[in-house]
């Protein structure tokens, strides 16, 4: 068993401090590192978790009284200690009568460099916008192509679609579903300018063997890190890292908003320009950039962003102690070869928990599980190759990624939020066992 001297709050440390929990060994409260994103970690570990139990203290919300148990249930995702939290700091942001710009800003945003470990933060009206400033203060133009995967969320491609440059699709690692670094160097022309892997579902992309074929080949590195916030080193090996804090992430806001991190500080004053309106940093209305967007966070939500980040570290850790109860109670299964389990890797934040399945059609697991009141779903239904747009028609219609569509039609996520009850996660197992024994021959 490994004995943490100093939990840093992130992905690398729940094994180890779980270890330590069901041990018996004390965790003392000090040895946090003292940041706001371990506020309520701290107070969990201040608990006699031994006495009173550590799943009645992580998991104290009301439990479901519906019979069916819901995928993602939006008002579960906030507890009720962290809407008594925001309501005080609105009624300070409401009669400042500064809902825009204003001072949660730049605390906000140094909270997040903080806890990234990076020099510059640059907070944002969504990651969408990040990723659209992030790319063209890399020095993307229009008609430079940036490499990225098929399978994630369309804001990824529409950011490089949006800046007038071109998406082009390389397969993933059919382990990880992240981009896989083999399938980049096929795909690096005289016209490639950067690289964009996403962490997809909360596990980070092989940044190591990305970050050497992107220094050989002379290309800029943008992170699409928005499911990941919480990963151990998320952010070490790109250019620019990109966040979102839409209410669905593991660190959300009561909106939409994003960020950007780095340690380059040409690219970050550059973000700070193309994020409002191509003003330089500093000084009112005075344009240094040719153009930029009014895409920075609103001082209302970067004051509520700062009440919830005190619940990351502790959040992060419920998912990945949910993450690992499938993990183990789903195991026979993968076994005796009915599916594939994500594997409970240090740089996981487990913003999805998917299983990929290999006998029987995955459609059918869904269907019969939903008869039973179990909601799943699929991240995502169609992959950036295959809609049905003049675009895809027009460019796209030879590109063949077979890890990627092959995963695309084995992926199903099972639900997992920081408020699930365990009763409704222990349904969820049975219910799987049940259809997969009872109707895969």
């Amino acid at each position: 068993m490994q004995i943490l001297t100093k939990i840093s709050g992130k992905s690398k440390d729940y094994l180890p401090l779980l270890d330590m929990i069901n041990q018996g060994v004390q965790v003392k409260a000090d040895s946090v590192e003292k940041h706001l994103a371990n506020e309520k970690l701290v107070t969990f570990l201040e608990q006699d978790i031994e006495r009173t139990g550590l799943e009645k203290i992580l998991f104290h919300y009301k439990q479901n009284k519906e019979k069916k148990i819901p995928f993602l249930p939006v008002d579960k995702l906030i507890s009720e200690d962290e809407i008594d939290d925001i309501m005080q700091v609105l009624k300070e942001v409401l009669s400042s009568g500064r809902f825009t710009s204003g001072p949660y800003i730049p605390t906000f945003e140094k909270a997040i460099a903080e806890y990234l470990g990076k020099k510059y933060v640059i907070a944002t009206s969504s990651g969408t916008d990040a990723l659209m400033i992030s790319l063209i203060s890399a020095g993307v133009h229009p008609g430079d192509e940036v490499i990225l995967p098929a399978n994630s969320f369309a804001a990824t491609e529409n950011a490089v679609l949006a800046i007038g440059a071109v998406p082009v699709y390389a397969d993933i690692d059919p382990e990880t579903y992240c981009l896989s670094p083999s399938e980049i160097e096929k795909h690096i022309t005289d016209k490639t300018v950067c690289i964009l892997p996403v962490h997809l579902y909360g596990k980070q992309a092989d940044m190591k063997e990305i970050s050497a074929i992107a220094k050989q080949h002379g290309l800029k590195i943008i992170e699409d890190g928005c499911q990941a916030i919480g990963s151990s080193g998320l952010g070490a090996y790109g250019d620019g890292l990109v966040l979102s804090f839409n209410p669905y992430k593991n660190l959300g806001v009561c909106g939409k908003a994003g960020a950007i991190a780095t340690n380059d500080e040409a690219l970050a004053e550059k973000c700070m320009e193309i994020s409002y309106h191509g003003f330089e940093a500093g000084k009112k209305n005075v344009k240094r950039s040719d153009y930029g967007f009014n895409s920075k966070i609103d001082n209302l939500q970067a004051a509520i962003g700062l009440e919830r980040m005190k619940y990351l570290g502790l959040q992060n850790f419920k998912r990945f102690y949910l993450a690992k109860r499938y993990i183990e109670q789903l195991q026979t299964l993968e076994d005796e070869g009915y599916m594939k389990l994500p594997t409970l890797t240090d740089d996981h934040v487990w913003h999805l928990f998917p299983i990929r399945v290999l006998k029987g059609e995955r459609d059918e697991l869904a269907a019969k599980l939903l008869e039973m009141g179990i909601e799943t779903d699929v991240y995502y239904p169609v992959l950036s190759h295959q809609h049905q747009t003049n675009l895809v028609s027009q460019k796209y219609r030879q590109t063949t990624l077979p890890h990627t569509e092959k995963a695309a039609q084995q992926l199903l996520h099972l639900p997992l939020y920081p408020g699930m009850p365990l009763q409704d996660q222990e349904k969820v197992i049975e219910g799987v066992h049940h259809v997969i024994k009872s109707s895969i021959q």
